[in-house]
């Protein structure tokens, strides 16, 4: 027979903390519509470096003209080059960036939201070197980097709206091991609860215990009268 263990005590689990409730305001529509435009943003930029990049410049086709022009308005035929390397730079660089937020957005990532309005500064930047290379020479120059300058400045505004970069918020995960409040923590009882001692075996149990009197084989030499006949 096993020696009873006594009762175990029961230990309490610990609880699941709440999660903290959703950022209020986001919209992951609005969020996906940003993406859209930022991608479309960014195959405008792309279609305009893979001009600058084939079309050249014209310092570069029509040298004689540009020379006259310069003569006349008093141009910088010296930056000219550099304006127009610039130019064809910054804008290859908002592709990049406009495709890279808008991916991120797609995956509910904050950066995606900076990358997005990151990409008006190249697009600003962008539009100047375009400008001032045509100030040169004097000419308006065409206007399509300058419509591509304000679709991207409108794209990085709405990216970084509370709606938006409240939908790209992480959501923030329960805690474990952390009981709620009001809930007792293991090992300690709550007040007011009445407390059992644990339970076990009562003193002396398994251990042999002498026999009590008139119980057990006779003991000493039997009485007169008693045994075998002789």
């Amino acid at each position: 027979m096993m020696p009873n263990q006594g009762w175990q005590q029961q230990q309490p689990q610990q609880q699941w903390g709440p999660p903290p409730p959703p950022p209020r305001g986001g919209s992951f529509a609005m969020a996906i519509v940003v993406a859209v435009g930022a991608f479309g943003v960014a195959i405008y930029w792309a279609i305009l470096g893979v001009m600058r990049l084939f079309i050249p410049r014209p310092h570069v086709s029509e040298p004689l003209l540009v020379a006259t022009l310069l003569a006349e308005k008093g141009g910088n035929g010296d930056l000219l080059a550099p304006l127009s390397i610039a130019d064809t730079v910054l804008k290859l660089l908002a592709v990049a960036v406009l495709l890279i937020g808008a991916v991120l957005i797609v995956l509910r990532k904050m950066p995606g939201a900076f990358l997005v309005a990151g990409a008006v500064l190249l697009g600003i930047l962008a539009a100047g070197c375009h400008f001032f290379y045509y100030k040169q020479i004097g000419w308006s120059g065409t206007s399509d980097t300058y419509i591509a300058a304000v679709l991207t400045l409108v794209v990085g505004v709405v990216a970084i709206l509370p709606p938006v970069t409240n939908a790209l918020k992480p959501a923030a995960q329960p805690q474990f091991g952390h009981p709620q409040a009001g809930q007792p923590q293991a090992g300690h009882p709550q007040a007011g609860q009445p407390q059992f001692p644990q339970q076990g075996p009562p003193p002396g149990y398994g251990q042999q215990q002498p026999p009590q009197p008139g119980y057990g084989p006779p003991q000493g030499p039997p009485p007169p009268g008693y045994g075998p006949p002789r």
